[in-house]
């Protein structure tokens, strides 16, 4: 295990890591949502994939951040002697960024920031699903909105997911890997 530095001054919310000089490597993603937020640093998601959450390897060393360090495990994707990593930290600062997480709905739903966003990922973590990236640039509030698939070389595709509101955004119900009552999502918003 190691324990990694870092100068956000405040703890990170979600961390992307990825070993840059090796082969067949992931992007590892934890983030405080995980594990319903019970253990949320146990587990961990895979970008390069639309996977459920998982816990059957150590990547976070089952430690959370605190404001000076984030913890790796021994895992060689994010932990081997000789190589070198790329770590991204993501942290809610207030009017700007919010790291946060929703249940799912059988129908559209506000979720709340504190901003107007124009920028979002979000994820179902308790099911598979996509990687979905909206941005109002390419249209996200029009209705039938461009997303992008961050586990996917295809081209973007278009689905109504909802829209920005002065305060947060809306998310349509009904769709397993957006909302859907049973379901748990992470999601990062910037303004």
């Amino acid at each position: 295990a190691h324990s990694i530095p870092h100068s956000m001054n405040k703890i990170p919310e979600m961390v992307w890591l990825k070993k840059r000089d090796g082969s067949a490597e992931f992007w590892a993603v934890g983030h405080k949502g995980l594990d319903g937020g019970n253990a949320p640093w146990t587990h961990y998601l895979q970008i390069s994939a639309n996977s459920i959450e998982d816990d059957n390897v150590v990547i976070f060393n089952d430690t959370a951040p605190t404001t000076t360090h984030f913890s790796v495990g021994t895992d060689g994707s994010v932990n081997n002697s000789g190589n070198n990593y790329i770590a991204m930290l993501f942290a809610s600062v207030a009017g700007i960024s919010k790291v946060g997480t929703y249940d799912g709905s059988s129908s559209t739903q506000t979720i709340e920031c504190g901003f107007q966003p124009r920028f979002l990922i979000q994820k179902r973590v308790n099911g598979t699903g996509e990687w979905h990236v909206l941005d109002t640039t390419r249209g996200w509030g029009s209705g039938n909105d461009n997303w992008l698939s961050l586990e996917s070389t295809d081209a973007q595709s278009s689905y109504d997911f909802g829209a920005p509101t002065s305060s947060g955004f809306t998310i349509t119900g009904s769709n397993n890997s957006v909302s859907n009552t049973g379901g748990k999502y992470i999601y990062y918003a910037h303004a």
